[in-house]
């Protein structure tokens, strides 16, 4: 191994990461050449007790290490915000650890979006700990003297509090599923992560979520009765 040449190579590559906003060319096969050199230098020891030698050897095990490790860290960077974005990636110019982070990324944001897009979260309405106590208290403050009219207000409240009582009921229940096909990953209203399944995987996941797969074909329920 030509150490001078692979350490110009890795520099050369580090430093066009560096300089680009988008991500530069880095296939499996150029990747592992990196990942070999480096852990080549990394495992490397001098064996006599030549000072000088082993503070250079040091030297140059530091700046090969930041150089690799950094430039995994800016492509992590550039793809992470590539999938939020939902912005295409050229999959030719990546290594396969990166086409996976890539590709389960952007399944988890479009399964995300659709179930945002289906579910409760469209019509603005409230998931999770409901104001019963201060929207009492604002009613209270506005009772009539009449007291027909402060029966009918009491039973307004009632009503009021028992359907957001049973709406906070439906939030936490669950449902056990069998997928009849494949299915990719979403976040459920609980904001969990589910997923990505298979055909015939069985999960437990949120009522509410569980009803659009079933809608859409994706699963069916199981019984348990």
């Amino acid at each position: 191994m030509d150490l001078l040449k692979e350490y110009k190579r890795l520099y050369e590559q580090w430093r066009e990461e560096f300089n680009k906003k988008s991500l530069a060319i880095l296939p499996q096969n150029q990747f592992l050449q990196y990942k070999k050199f480096y852990e080549f230098i990394d495992n490397f020891e001098i064996e006599d007790d030549d000072h000088l030698k082993k503070q250079i050897l040091e030297k140059y095990k530091d700046n090969v290490c930041f150089m690799f490790k950094d430039l995994l860290k800016m492509r992590e960077a550039k793809i992470i915000n590539s999938a939020l974005n939902l912005r295409e990636i050229d999959m030719d110019n990546i290594y396969e650890a990166e086409k996976l982070l890539f590709q389960n990324l952007v399944a988890s944001i479009k399964g995300y979006q659709k179930v945002k897009s289906l579910s409760i979260y469209e019509n603005n309405e409230k998931l999770y700990f409901p104001e019963i106590t201060p929207q009492l208290k604002e009613i209270e403050t506005k009772r009539s003297e009449n007291p027909l009219e402060q029966i009918q207000t009491d039973e307004n409240i009632a009503e009021e509090t028992s359907v957001q009582a049973k709406m906070e009921q439906e939030e936490i229940n669950y449902s056990i599923v069998r997928f009849i096909k494949d299915t990719p990953s979403l976040v459920g209203i609980d904001l969990l992560h589910y997923g990505p399944f298979k055909k015939e995987d069985i999960a437990n996941i949120p009522f509410k979520n569980a009803k659009i797969l079933v809608n859409e074909k994706f699963a069916e329920y199981i019984d348990l009765s």
